[in-house]
């Protein structure tokens, strides 16, 4: 959910809350009003009729019309309560309106030249309900209007300050450390951004001078590497080759040569893990893996011959994923490797791939578990086998994760299974 959406609908919803428990006082001060409004009024009508009465003592007033709002009831002394005042609500039928409709009721007792008298007064009490419906709508409106009109102001505004915000976004999404051109950043009014941005530019400005640094302090230390071991390696070749040695001095100096070997490779190999590592593989093609399998499946036929095994490969469709090339051979190439290389005589590997998984099993000794949360830590191996290095799986399970990859590893019995799943 972005971020305007998101404080949008909080704000909306406390703005709901807030007009719901205005909405409920309203209705409470509406209706006090009107029955404070129409108290009043039977109060008034009360004393009027009573000063009347005083003054006019043989009044008709006292005589029963049903078409007052009054009515005088003769009371006895016992009866008689004075300074009483009791007012209620009551339902009088209309003949005309043909129903029961609500009415303010006064009961008061009065005295007029000694006489005790009950007076009931009794006034319309007005369509409380229908008043409050017609506000109501009024002000339903009212806030609908309102509503809208905050929602999209807000939304204008909030898009118009927070501008900068999504620029910096937008720009963290296509920095690249690794190429010298960067994008600049946006100005910004606001201080907290222009905060911002100065310490976004100053973090990428640091990291790529870091990532420089250690791009070329890799490239230099294996290029460095690489040239003495060769050279020390050609001088033992012409050393070896030029003089006569004994056996044991030739085995010492056949051992030196197959150490800088696997050195120089042991140096290449990490060299490529800090470039996948780097990111500096971006490039990306379609690459076709069914037929990269193909290609690769003859560089292992002396394995194959020698531990007699027994290989299957099943394309079920054409797996065909974005990557860069390189890289998906370099994964598929170690995935091979390590089904081959750790495989067993008389031993099967069984590769198949369907939808947008690539499925490699090959099988093992059965009594070698591997341990699922180092199987893919550099340097970690259980095999014996001189030409592992314990980085193969690294480096796959590297490629897989800069290339949004997924690979998994499980077992079945004898049977070791590597699954890529290109997402």
């Amino acid at each position: 959910m972005k971020l305007l959406t998101y404080t949008s609908r909080i704000q909306m919803g406390y703005f709901l809350i807030l007009f719901a428990t205005f909405s409920v006082l309203f209705y409470f001060v509406i209706r006090w009003g009107i029955i404070q409004n129409v108290d009043e009024t039977l109060n008034n009508r009360k004393t009027n009729l009573k000063a009347y009465l005083e003054r006019n003592q043989e009044s008709s007033l006292l005589v029963f019309n049903p078409l007052d709002d009054y009515t005088f009831n003769e009371v006895d002394e016992k009866t008689y309560r004075e300074g009483e005042e009791i007012y209620s609500d009551t339902l009088i039928y209309e003949i005309v309106d043909n129903e029961l409709d609500e009415y303010r009721k006064l009961t008061a007792f009065v005295n007029v030249n000694n006489k005790f008298y009950k007076l009931e007064i009794v006034e319309p009490h007005l369509e409380i309900p229908e008043i409050i419906i017609t506000i109501a709508m009024t002000l339903g409106m009212l806030f609908i209007g309102l509503a809208l009109a905050f929602y999209l102001s807000h939304r204008l505004i909030s898009k118009k300050i927070w501008g900068p915000f999504y620029a910096m976004l937008e720009y963290l999404s296509n920095i690249r450390i690794d190429k010298q051109k960067t994008l600049e950043l946006t100005h910004s009014k606001i201080d907290e951004f222009t905060m911002l941005n100065e310490s976004i530019s100053e973090l990428v400005r640091k990291n790529k001078e870091v990532f420089e640094s250690q791009k070329q302090f890799i490239e230099d230390a294996s290029h460095e590497m690489q040239m003495p071991l060769s050279v020390i390696q050609s001088h033992l070749e012409t050393l070896i080759s030029r003089n006569k040695f004994t056996r044991e001095q030739a085995d010492i100096i056949e051992g030196i040569i197959n150490s800088l070997q696997r050195l120089k490779k042991l140096n290449k190999t990490l060299l490529l893990l800090s470039k996948i590592e780097n990111r500096q593989f971006l490039n990306t093609d379609q690459v076709d893996i069914n037929k990269t399998i193909s290609g690769m499946m003859e560089y292992y036929e002396e394995q194959i011959t020698a531990l007699n095994i027994s290989v299957t490969f099943d394309a079920q469709n054409m797996l065909i994923t974005n990557g860069n090339t390189l890289l998906s051979e370099i994964l598929i190439q170690n995935l091979l490797k390590n089904a081959f290389f750790h495989n067993k005589e008389n031993g099967t590997v069984k590769v198949f791939s369907s939808g947008t998984k690539l499925t490699i099993a090959n099988t093992g000794n059965k009594s070698m578990t591997l341990d699922k949360s180092k199987l893919f830590n550099r340097f970690y191996k259980q095999s014996t086998n001189p030409e592992s290095w314990g980085l193969g799986l690294a480096i796959a399970k590297k490629i897989a994760d800069t290339s949004g990859w997924k690979l998994h590893y499980r077992q079945e019995n004898d049977l070791h299974i590597f699954e890529v799943d290109f997402l």
